[in-house]
């Protein structure tokens, strides 16, 4: 009888798991609740059920010739449990075909035991056999069972169809034995395929011809040694002992033939990946196919192979790893724990090995239920490591024959990678590495580090602050004035040949232990050390802001551009490197309000002022529709005739906290954050509806002006005409007495359209 495993049982079992009445032991999972045990219970009953209903409506006792010797049904189901035990495996690229010699019970079986005998010798000794083999799980125990039993019918009903039993064996009865014992060798191999790919296990189906090619010819060889025994117990009973000698060389054959079939294919395997490593023209290529077709070869869901640092033994090693979902990594730069346990058995031991690293083995590591890691010997000293873990099918497992065959490919690895020149190979890597890394952390228009490198840089720096030191972490926050000028003007390109011309002053004002960035656009950052009292500090903003007055080149022009500079020290240890910058940006504002060129120390009191402005302008942006503004009038009188002849509307913040706001606080807020154009027109509607009131309810007795404050801003929007046409025309206020106040600014921002309006 044939079977198909897939994998091998681990290195702790009491005796290989491929037996042929074991058939699925390893393909059910590890419990029944599971979905492909729940379709193996499924498919387990349905044989029960087939075997059943075959035993009562196709068998039957019928008139048979007695027997020359009555065997007694135990000796059968010895026969049973040990040509059951005493199975033969052939392994074909990592799948194992086992299968048994218990076509000779079953044939002397079939010829001298009545049917419900021959069964009960038949369920007997196969359930020996897997209790003298393991402990079974009730799953695997039952779909077994099933199968032998199914089996076990067929044959009796296909037997006792065609064969003669009314005399001695014949060519009629002999006929009906093979058929027998081919029928039931196919079914079997259906159950069987059918159960491992339910289980999870990989599918069987388009491996069955050659599984009953192989179990077909398995399966006539043993009918044929059977129906000889048959005939000589029928004939000379005595005689039995002479099949001793062909039956024991027909054993030995089939060892002696899947020994060398083993090392062909082993030999057909090494060659393999010996033709990979030398045709692949890279090494990082060549160790990607290298582990590929090692996966595939052991059947499993992980191969990597690891590349120790070679100078630094605290550098990152560089893996290579392919899993069977198709991901995959080439050379990438991973750090190896100085208690990496792998690493210090093979530093010791130079073997390979079978082990179980567990859930959390290396970072970026899938969780490994049983891996073999072997050594990558040179003759220049270990190189590294190569791992192939995690069968695919579940609870399956490695076995010294693995490991050796591992051993051979890590050696043909080794040996390749030193023919192939590993330090230049792993020497352009580092360089590559650094080279992406240089383009990572540094501008490319400049050439300083970005931000992120100064950002690393900053927090090192307060890291390693104190202990003692009198030295602080000082960031100087520099943005240039006015540079938006020169791109609207002169155009991009000379704005990127200014930026590297201040790149390259600013490498000048500075010593070789500090660092200066771009952090993006005008704007750059320079981390120094320096005493509590900013001495140096200040000095370098100095020199900076001396080094821009200087003119620039700039297409036959020479242009000058300042800048402003804040400065924050880092005072506190559990202050980061985006604190730090922060501070120093809001110092860099403080400066340019001052009037720009200048540099600003940042001031934990004027930090509170503008959180407290930033607060109160978001506080602004609702107070409209809060209701929490009211408009005053200032009368205008004739000082002549004390009579009023106009009023100034003036906006007033009833703030629900702080109490009345007066407008020199918000307005200029509103001017920043952009609500001013709703302000100034709430007040605008606002005034004239107030006025038109007063003058239907009699309290003005005469028109008088109305004048109302302008913001520029709102004398730039373009529909600034027919806005305030449209306010005049719904209120009903007389455009005569409607006064418009402006500064200077507002005129001068653009003198042309705003004398036109």
């Amino acid at each position: 009888m044939v079977t198909v495993a897939d994998g091998a049982p681990g290195a702790d079992s009491p005796r290989p798991d491929n037996s042929g009445i074991a058939r699925v032991r390893r393909y059910l999972g590890h419990g029944p609740t599971t979905r492909p045990a729940i379709k193996v219970w499924l498919l387990t009953v349905l044989l029960a059920s087939l075997a059943v209903a075959i035993f009562a409506t196709s068998i039957r006792q019928i008139d048979r010739a007695a027997p020359p010797i009555d065997i007694p049904w135990p000796v059968i189901a010895v026969l049973f449990c040990l040509g059951e035990l005493l199975d033969v495996q052939v392994h074909y690229r990592r799948e194992t075909h086992a299968f048994s010699l218990s076509e000779f019970p079953t044939v002397i079986g079939l010829f001298f035991l009545e049917p419900t005998t021959y069964l009960v010798a038949l369920i007997v000794g196969s359930a020996a056999a897997l209790a003298i083999q393991s402990r079974e799980h009730p799953l695997k125990l039952a779909f077994n069972l099933s199968d032998v039993a199914l089996n076990g019918t067929i044959a009796l009903a296909i037997f006792h169809a065609m064969a003669d039993l009314t005399g001695p064996p014949g060519p009629g009865s002999w006929l009906a034995a093979f058929t027998a014992t081919l029928v039931t060798s196919v079914v079997a191999a259906i159950a069987i395929a059918g159960a491992i790919s339910l289980s999870g296990g990989a599918p069987q189906f388009q491996k069955l011809p050659e599984m009953l090619q192989f179990g077909g010819l398995v399966a006539l060889a043993n009918t044929s040694l059977a129906l000889l025994a048959v005939s000589i117990l029928w004939i000379h009973t005595e005689a039995i002992w002479l099949l001793v000698v062909p039956v024991a060389t027909l054993f030995i054959a089939y060892r002696a033939y899947v020994s060398e079939r083993e090392k062909h294919e082993r030999l057909e395997l090494l060659y393999e990946s010996s033709r990979i490593l030398q045709n692949s023209p890279a090494l990082d290529s060549a160790l990607l196919a290298l582990l590929e077709h090692a996966r595939e070869m052991f059947r499993a869901e992980l191969a990597e192979i690891v590349l120790y640092p070679r100078r630094d033994p605290d550098g990152d090693a560089l893996r290579t790893r392919t899993s069977r979902d198709g991901t995959s990594e080439v050379m990438a730069p991973i750090s190896l724990a100085r208690g990496d346990v792998v690493r210090q058995r093979i530093a010791t031991d130079r073997r390979a090995f079978l082990h179980v690293p567990g859930p959390e083995w290396r970072p970026g590591t899938p969780a490994i239920r049983q891996a073999m890691t072997c050594p990558l010997n040179g003759e220049r000293g270990l190189m590294g490591e190569m791992t192939i873990a995690n069968r695919m099918t579940e609870a399956t497992s490695f076995l010294g024959d693995d490991l050796r065959l591992l051993e051979m490919i890590a050696n043909q690895a080794a040996a390749a990678l030193e023919n192939g020149q590993l330090e230049q190979s792993l020497a352009e890597l580092s360089r590559l590495k650094e080279q992406l890394r240089h383009q990572a952390y540094h501008d490319s228009l400049t050439g300083l580090p970005n931000r992120a490198l100064f950002t690393e840089q900053v927090d090192a720096r307060i890291a390693r602050a104190g202990g003692g030191s009198p030295l602080i972490p000082v960031v100087l926050f520099l943005d240039l004035d006015d540079f938006k000028v020169v791109n609207d003007t002169l155009g991009h390109a000379a704005g990127d040949r200014l930026l590297v011309s201040v790149a390259e002053r600013l490498a000048g004002c500075i010593r070789a232990g500090d660092v200066a960035a771009r952090l993006g656009g005008d704007e750059f950052a320079i981390l120094l050390e320096d005493r509590s009292d900013l001495t140096r500090s200040i000095g370098v903003a100095n020199r900076i802001l001396d080094a821009l007055q200087a003119p620039f080149p700039m297409q036959g022009k020479e242009m000058v551009v300042g800048g402003s500079i804040g400065i924050a020290v880092a005072r506190e240890a559990e202050e980061r490197a985006h604190d730090l910058l922060r501070k120093a940006d809001m110092a860099m504002y403080t400066a340019k309000s001052a009037g720009k060129r200048r540099l600003a120390v940042f001031d934990p009191t004027v930090h509170a002022s503008i959180v407290a402005r930033h607060e109160l302008s978001a506080e602004l942006a609702g107070s409209i529709a809060r209701a929490e503004l009211a408009v005053h009038y200032q009368p205008i009188v004739d000082l002549a005739t004390l009579r009023m002849t106009g009023v100034e509307a003036l906006v007033r913040w009833h703030h629900p906290v702080r109490g009345l706001v007066p407008p020199d606080e918000f307005v200029r807020l509103a001017e920043e954050n952009g609500t001013i154009l709703e302000l100034g027109r709430w007040v605008f509607v606002e005034a004239c509806d107030q006025l038109v009131h007063w003058k239907h309810a009699g309290i003005l007795r005469e028109p008088i002006s109305l004048a109302v404050n302008l913001s520029p801003i709102q004398l730039q929007q373009g529909g600034f005409i027919e806005d305030m046409e449209a306010i005049l025309l719904r209120t009903g206020f007389d455009a005569e007495n409607l006064i418009v106040e402006m500064t200077e600014t507002a005129m001068f921002r653009d003198s042309e359209s705003t004398i036109a309006k």
